[in-house]
């Protein structure tokens, strides 16, 4: 029987952005026994296509089972304090797209939803040279959260993303004349970040081993999303 199992102990790190007001937690060693996702990743996983998940992620994704949902909310518990967080879904991904690949939306940083309530982690099942998770100020309108009252500054985003193309290449790694990066958590094997879902964010992809479809090799995460009440 599939089982995901915490640490007995584990410590967590807040980071506190201060404009706007909001933290990011990290947990290192979250899982007593990580390798189990690796076995599940090569032998159980269906990854199917890019884009099978209905979203932008750059790469295929197949849903965990509830085994890993069960070790996420307890994950949850002990940083939020919530007695009953709501997991939407717990994605095994892997970036698979090279930067040419790109359209626009994947250039640029994106939230997963526009709600105070909606939060999101990434679980790493990689080092430190895949990179890491950044999180970025949309500069022409000063914004790090994308509340609902601002879902027009995603498609505005994007078309100044396609059109401003000299300096939007690929995968976003720094500073442009539009995103300015304000924080960045690096990767680490066994590391989970969990942080707000309308914060601008972004893989950061330094490291051309950080795309490619062999789960062996590559850049290896579990992204998963979730509620607070």
């Amino acid at each position: 029987m599939l089982k995901f199992t915490l640490n007995n102990v584990i410590s967590v790190e807040k980071i506190r952005h201060t404009d706007p007001v909001v933290s990011v937690f990290v947990i290192d060693d979250f899982l007593a026994n990580p390798e189990s996702l690796i076995e599940y990743a090569e032998n159980k996983a269906y990854f199917g296509r890019v884009g099978d998940d209905k979203t932008a992620y750059p790469g295929i994704r197949d849903r965990l089972p509830s085994a890993y949902e069960n070790a996420l909310k307890e994950g949850i518990k002990k940083v939020y304090g919530s007695s009953d967080p709501k997991v939407h879904r717990c994605m095994m991904s892997l970036i698979t797209l090279q930067p040419e690949e790109l359209s626009p939306v994947q250039k640029m940083p994106h939230v997963d939803a526009f709600d105070d309530d909606q939060y999101a982690s990434v679980h790493y099942l990689c080092d430190a040279s895949f990179g890491g998770t950044a999180i970025y100020r949309y500069k022409p309108r000063n914004l790090v959260k994308i509340k609902r009252n601002d879902k027009d500054v995603m498609t505005e985003m994007i078309v100044k993303t396609r059109d401003a193309d000299k300096e939007h290449r690929g995968y976003l790694i720094g500073d442009t004349s539009l995103f300015k990066q304000e924080l960045v958590i690096p990767a680490k094997w066994n590391r989970l970040v969990l942080y707000p879902s309308n914060l601008l964010h972004c893989a950061l992809i330094k490291s051309p081993n950080s795309s490619g479809d062999d789960v062996s090799k590559g850049r290896l995460s579990v992204a998963s999303f979730f509620k607070l009440e």
